[in-house]
């Protein structure tokens, strides 16, 4: 297994590369101004924006860790300029969905067939995440999301994952001191977080943990999950919709107060992170809503963190 895993990671390292090199050449042309000597020159804000567009379809043609690696540098300014940034959001919610028999290969292995074990269930996807997607159903007459984990995913991420880390040092001949250390501190925190999101027995965990944690606070809404029909690689929750948390006009259309729901979100993550010790860790607008009552909903719970006691 550890054969095959390397031979994959050299395999990928060479793909890497090849797909990165016009990004790489671009970025090393604006440091100097004759390619190979001379000063810097400035960039504009539009061709930052180009080159950013490029390295997301690059992050997309490369597949799932690449896309989650993506997600994590779309919160990371440290690492990269603001233009990088907006462009790179659109990983957030714009992820494109693995095949509907891909999944049931997943949802049957895991459960037995789909169409025995819930009342209905929607092939189309709700939602694509890089590591899986979410899809609706029925279950005990409930309405619920199923997440569910691409098929084989496990293997291509630790290859990816070494092939990450063996373009460190060439990546970091192209970056400032500051950044090349952020991009060191990226890779160990990616390679962790990213292994334990893909285990959604941890993530129901957690979930749970979390939602109990705010049992009594009504301005949040955390789903509840269904055990029974949940496992390592599949995860079904209670469906609760809502308004995206950056969908501004129609929270205002809709009467509410931003300032209250930004009050909200900065009690709840204190009180995790201070009080509880363990916190929801992606909260990226893809991951939070705002219900028809004025209530915070938060979503996706693979990457969370706890707190050493000592550091709250």
């Amino acid at each position: 297994m550890v054969t095959l895993v390397n031979l994959r990671a050299y395999w990928r390292f060479v793909v890497v590369m090849r797909q990165f090199s016009p990004l790489i050449v671009a970025y090393w042309r604006d440091r100097k101004r004759y390619l190979l000597f001379g000063g810097g020159r400035e960039v504009d804000t539009e061709t930052q924006r180009e080159r950013a567009a490029i390295l997301l379809d690059t992050l997309l043609t490369l597949g799932p860790t690449f896309i989650k690696l993506g997600q994590l540098l779309s919160t990371r300014p440290d690492i990269l300029p603001p233009a990088y940034i907006e462009v790179l959001e659109d990983l957030q919610d714009d992820v494109p969905p693995a095949p509907w028999e891909e999944s049931r290969t997943v949802l049957e292995d895991e459960l037995g067939p789909v169409d025995d074990v819930f009342d209905d269930f929607d092939r189309e996807s709700i939602s694509g995440a890089s590591l899986g997607q979410v899809y609706t159903a029925r279950y005990d007459g409930d309405p619920v999301a199923v997440k569910v984990r691409r098929p084989g995913i496990e293997s291509l991420v630790e290859a990816d994952l070494r092939t990450i880390r063996w373009s460190i040092p060439l990546v970091k001949q192209f970056t400032g001191s500051g950044r090349a250390f952020s991009l060191e501190n990226l890779a160990d925190e990616f390679a962790k977080t990213i292994r334990e999101e893909m285990d959604y027995e941890r993530e129901r965990t957690i979930l749970e943990e979390i939602r109990g944690n705010f049992a009594d606070e009504d301005r949040i809404r955390i789903p509840d999950t269904y055990e029974a029909v949940s496992g390592p690689r599949v995860l079904t929750m209670e469906y609760v919709p809502g308004t995206k948390i950056s969908d501004i006009d129609t929270l205002d259309d809709a009467g509410f107060d931003r300032n209250a729901i930004a009050e909200t979100l900065q009690e709840v993550y204190l009180q995790m992170i201070i009080e509880d010790g363990v916190f929801h860790a992606d909260p990226h607008p893809g991951n939070l809503a705002v219900d028809d009552d004025g209530t915070v909903i938060f979503y996706d719970f693979g990457m969370a963190g706890r707190v050493e006691p000592f550091i709250q």
